[in-house]
């Protein structure tokens, strides 16, 4: 190695020229300053991604509930009631008893007429469907719902025996295991 000697003017004492470059602790140094940077940024800043999505999941959810709450209070009330047009309503007088039963009748979603048809109707992607068999898995990703109906009172409250009332409660999962319940009331009029 060949090094440089110089004098210094005020002592004329030989010394060596300075070197460009890091030491290992200067290096050291900085590593650790720049992981404690990196840490700081991935904990501070990427979780903000995830909460980015979060509003339009929700609206995702409360889009989808809507759907599935529009097309179940479009059904009859019960399996017994007058789909015709009539006056006369599941239980009263000179009509069939409302059906104590709840859940499908032996058809498949398809051919659900009545509310309590999709009473414990729960599906996760990728087999998400619409009511006419229509794959929605592409607009829902990661999305599962439940749907439970009981007899309630005029609250909401599930009633343990045969009402006027249906409550029809829709849980939505979204992609980010969040949990969205939506309710609703369906009448026997």
């Amino acid at each position: 190695m060949i090094t440089q000697t110089t004098r210094t003017a005020a002592t004329g004492t030989p010394s060596r020229a300075l070197k460009n470059g890091f030491t290992l602790i200067e290096l050291i140094i900085g590593v650790v300053v720049l992981a404690f940077a990196l840490s700081l940024v991935t904990t501070l800043i990427f979780p903000q991604a995830l909460r980015s999505a979060e509003p339009v999941l929700q609206v995702r959810a409360a889009n989808l509930a809507q759907a599935f709450m529009q097309e179940i209070v479009g059904k009859s009330f019960d399996e017994n009631s007058d789909r015709s047009g009539g006056s006369l309503r599941c239980g009263e007088s000179g009509a069939p008893a409302c059906s104590s039963t709840l859940g499908p009748d032996g058809e498949s979603r398809e051919r659900f007429d009545d509310v309590d048809d999709y009473h414990q109707l729960h599906l996760t992607q990728p087999d998400l469907q619409d009511a006419f068999g229509a794959g929605i898995e592409q607009d829902y990703r990661g999305f599962s719902y439940a749907i439970d109906v009981c007899y309630s009172d005029v609250q909401g409250t599930c009633a343990g025996a045969i009402t006027r009332f249906k409550r029809v409660q829709v849980t939505l999962r979204t992609s980010q295991s969040q949990d969205f319940t939506f309710a609703t009331i369906v009448g026997n009029y």
